[in-house]
């Protein structure tokens, strides 16, 4: 079982679907599993999921029998990866009806998380921390979906300062470059000015989500405003 965790918007739901993209393109397993967990888990959905890939029709309306239906359905997998994306809590195996350690020794669990200690509860064999973007990785993931150029460079410098307000965070830096893309300077530092005004005080004690919504958000008003200006060149 493998591990990996790391603040919200970072991109670990993006990497894992990759991951199992990959293993299955290349046949490294014979089926490749993905659900959702969530904050408040709900075992039978996340057995649909399940059954659904595997064109498994469950019957049953308990979640024993159907974990057993799974159970036993799984063990004819030789090589199996099953994918548990955004847990919050330990989750029992068993009860959802995955087979792993001795009863299926062909059967690899990643999970991810926000909290490490998840990994450790999960007696996870490995944890992989996924890190915020560096600042150069941040501007070139930035610069792509902004679509900006090099040549640029009075608009560059203001981009520049947006970009460090998402704060190596890719969902923020995609969101955000998307939103601005083909805007004018004026736009961008007014945009600039936004994210740095939104900023909270001793947010890492607050909560990691703030900036994040605050990239979310500027990037709502922005699609509104555009919406609005084509609705009234309609009319």
């Amino acid at each position: 079982m493998i591990g990996l965790y790391g603040m919200g918007g970072v991109g670990k739901t993006t990497l894992v679907k990759e991951v199992g993209r990959r293993a299955k393109e290349t046949q490294l397993f014979d089926e490749v599993l993905l659900a959702t967990v969530s904050q408040n888990p709900n075992v039978m959905d996340i057995q649909d999921r399940m059954a659904e890939s595997l064109g498994l029709h469950f019957d049953e309306r308990t979640t024993e029998r159907r974990a057993n239906l799974l159970w036993q359905r799984l063990k004819t997998e030789k090589k199996l990866l099953v994918i548990l994306d955004d847990v919050w809590k330990a989750v029992n195996l068993k009860e959802i009806g995955i087979p792993v350690g001795d009863d299926h020794r062909g059967c690899k669990v990643l999970l991810t998380t926000r909290l490490r200690n998840i990994c450790s509860e999960m007696e996870c064999q490995q944890k992989v921390f996924l890190r915020i973007l560096s600042e150069n990785e941040a501007w070139a993931l930035f610069k792509i979906n902004a679509g900006l150029r090099d040549e640029d460079f009075k608009l560059n410098t203001v981009a520049k300062k947006v970009a460090r307000e998402c704060q190596g965070l890719p969902i923020a830096l995609v969101t955000v470059g998307r939103a601005l893309r083909d805007k004018s300077t004026v736009e961008w530092e007014i945009a600039s000015k936004e994210l740095k005004n939104s900023q909270f005080p001793l947010m890492e004690l607050i909560g990691e989500d703030i900036n994040t919504n605050t990239c979310l958000k500027l990037s709502y008003d922005y699609l509104k405003r555009e919406e609005t200006k084509r609705l009234r060149h309609s009319n």
